[in-house]
């Protein structure tokens, strides 16, 4: 029978074989038919769970087992629909027959194929559609008796329809079945009457949701949910009710309630503390909102904060190489740029060193410096701006401000040029003041300690009062229109105050619109110890002196202005520099060649410097030519990089842009013993930097 594993399957039971093959051959197109002559082989073939037909067919009168006997046996194992063919005229006996079997049809002999087919196919969808019924309660059972809530369906009457297991064991019984077709009241439910009154209400109401207790102490809570539900005209056929135990909710809503009662105490006695920190959290809040929205101006601010630097290295350079500059003034213009080119490296770590000062990391330098000196550096840097706008430019220093004092130059030039770079931009006409006084004056009530305050004065546009509170924090501005007209976002005073704060100073302004401003800061006044008289003897103080003749020297660096410039340094100093570009033609040069020391670059193309350097470290030599030492000359300025250096065995280490003098210094002295050092003024692990 073609396909017969993918149709579904009839069964046929008659006694004569040309019926079998009749009823086969009608049906084998859509069903896979098996036959049999005996009921009693039949019924054995259905208690094989081998084989599950859709449909039995049975002839009624058979020798030995009638049809109807045998499609009671069917019924008993198997769920297929059953359907009796009969020449049989007995209308009582065909009854009987029906009634015993509970057939879905009969079929009268004599019978046509077309009739059968249709009755068979009607009898097959029938199957289907009961499994599926089946199938479906089997299920929700499954689900019901799960389901850890008291579930249970009633008529209009109030008899129970079904019930799961929950419901069943909280009304005492042991099987859902004994629910059905009785009542509370029927079966002794102690509340009968309050559930009965509440059943009735949610028939009328359409759906009930009810707390209630599950016993007379309270000790169990139940939320319990009545709902109708409807027939296929839309009327009330029963109830649905679900209950579930929420007894741990009720406890611990109890002790919330506890809790609450208690906290409004607590509250009570704290209302203004609480009042006040709510008034401090929107105010947070609120400053959170500006700072956020002033965040997506960081790179402008960054680009505002480098310019004034800039405009000195290549203001100078344009200037130089317009020609026309005297000697002495080429000198002069020249140690303005290399000064403008430091600023602006000390203005990089500064941007850098931000996040340090808000995690508490900063270190500062506390150095003897000259305060003039600082006043005119800074002064000579932003002048030439000043007078392009035909503004005038003033400094003073008070005669009271000492020779030197204490601190760190690199900030305080920071602060210094920032403020001045302000008041120039935001100056179009009249002028500027640089000022440096000490505060009190010195011979001024004692006991009371000096601070050192600078003050830039300008005729500018000025600030409005109601601006002045936020002009120090981060990402702060004017207003909008101010930033269009003059750039920056404010980055530049918010480092300031970051600083000057960390020195244990303060900052300030006072402005009046339309009139100008006044920056100002102060610091603690520190004088330098005296310096004690060191006797002669080495180490004192003075220009490195390299050996008679100079040294061979291999740099490794990849980018070609370094290598030009460095090469060209050392050259001139008297040492002999061979070049490569990269960390595996360093290595290769090392074990093939001799060197008095290594200039390594971290950050190279297909190899790097650490990489070069763990190779070169492990370079076999003789004791007669030694490893040559190695220096780092890099960009890379971190503590981290500096830690993974030393870690690495490096001898010293030099940070870009390079220091000339330092570079000179490592060339002249690093891997040298100390007698050959004499009357030099450093050390191997001075160039560490």
């Amino acid at each position: 029978m073609m396909n017969g594993q993918q149709l579904p399957t009839v069964m046929v039971v008659d006694d004569e074989p040309e019926v079998l093959m009749a009823v086969a051959d009608a049906l084998e197109d859509e069903f896979n038919v098996l036959t049999s002559t005996s009921p009693l082989t039949a019924r054995a073939m259905l208690e094989d769970d081998d084989i599950a037909p859709v449909v039995i067919i049975s002839d009624q009168r058979m020798p030995g087992v009638a049809g109807h006997e045998f499609l009671r046996w069917a019924r008993e194992l198997s769920d297929a629909t059953r359907v009796l063919i009969t020449g049989y005229t007995d209308i009582d006996a065909l009854g009987a027959a029906v009634n015993a079997g509970q057939i879905f049809g009969y079929l009268p002999k004599p019978w046509t194929p077309e009739r059968l087919r249709r009755l068979i196919r009607e009898a097959a969808e029938h199957c289907a559609v009961r499994r599926a019924l089946a199938e479906e309660r089997r299920l929700l059972s499954h689900l019901m008796d799960s389901v850890p809530d008291a579930i249970s369906f009633k008529d209009r009457n109030l008899r129970y329809l079904r019930g799961n297991r929950a419901h069943a064991q909280a009304l005492g019984l042991g099987d859902p079945a004994d629910l059905i077709g009785r009542t509370d009241a029927e079966m002794g439910v102690a509340d009968a009457a309050a559930r009965e009154a509440a059943d009735r209400a949610a028939l009328e109401a359409g759906i009930v949701v009810a707390e209630a207790p599950h016993d007379a102490a309270g000790h169990r809570w139940h939320s319990v949910v009545r709902s109708t539900f409807k027939n296929g005209e839309g009327g009330t056929e029963g109830l649905v009710t679900i209950a579930r135990d929420i007894t741990a909710a009720k406890e611990a809503e109890r002790a919330l309630s506890e809790a609450h009662a208690t906290l409004e105490r607590r509250v009570a006695e704290r209302t203004e503390d609480l009042a006040a920190t709510a008034r401090d959290l929107l105010a947070a809040r609120k400053a959170a909102d500006l700072a956020n929205e002033a965040k997506s101006r960081y790179l402008a601010t960054v680009a505002h904060e480098l310019r004034t630097p800039l405009t000195g290295v290549i203001g100078f350079s344009e200037l130089l190489l317009r020609g026309g500059v005297s000697p002495g003034e080429w000198h002069r213009l020249l140690t303005l740029q290399a000064d403008a080119g430091r600023t602006l490296l000390g203005l990089l770590d500064d941007i850098l060193d931000l996040s340090k000062i808000e995690a508490g990391r900063l270190t500062l330098e506390n150095l003897p410096l000259d305060v003039r000196a600082l006043v005119e550096d800074c002064a000579a840097l932003v002048q030439p701006s000043a007078i392009g706008k035909g503004l005038a430019f003033r400094t003073a220093v008070a005669a009271t401000v000492p020779a030197r004092v204490m601190g760190d130059p690199t900030r305080l030039r920071q602060v210094v040029l920032n403020l001045l770079t302000n008041a120039v931009k935001f100056t179009a006409t009249g002028g500027i003041d640089l000022a440096a006084e000490v505060l009190p004056d010195p011979q001024g009530p004692e006991g009371q300690p000096s601070r050192l305050r600078v003050s830039v004065t300008d005729t500018g546009i000025g600030i409005p009062a109601e601006r002045l509170s936020g002009l120090f924090e981060e990402f702060s501005q004017v207003d909008e229109t101010t930033a269009r007209r003059f750039g920056g976002t404010g980055l530049g005073l918010a480092i300031c105050r970051r600083l000057v704060e960390h020195m244990d100073g303060r900052i300030g302004v006072d402005s009046a619109p339309g009139q100008g401003s006044r920056f100002w800061f102060e610091l603690p006044l520190t004088l330098p110890a005296a310096a004690p008289v060191a006797p002669p003897a080495e180490g004192v103080a003075g220009p490195p002196q390299r050996p008679a003749a100079g040294r061979r020297i291999l740099l490794v660096e990849d980018d070609r202005s370094t290598q030009v410039l460095v090469s060209t340094v050392l050259r001139s100093a008297g040492h002999e520099v061979e070049i490569v570009d990269d960390g595996a033609a360093a290595v290769r040069a090392v074990d093939t060649g001799t060197y008095d020391l290594v200039f390594m670059d971290m950050h190279m193309p297909r190899m790097g410097g650490l990489e070069a350097i763990t190779l070169i470290r492990a370079l076999p030599r003789a004791p007669d030519r030694p490893l040559p030492p190695l220096v780092v000359l890099t960009a890379g300025v971190s503590d981290e990089e500096r830690e993974r250096c030393r870690a690495a065995g490096l001898d010293a280490f030099l940070s870009k842009p390079v220091d000339l003098e330092e570079l000179l210094k490592a060339a002249a002295t690093v891997g040298l013993p100390p007698q050959d050092l004499a009357g030099e003024g450093t050390s191997e692990g001075d160039a560490h930097g």
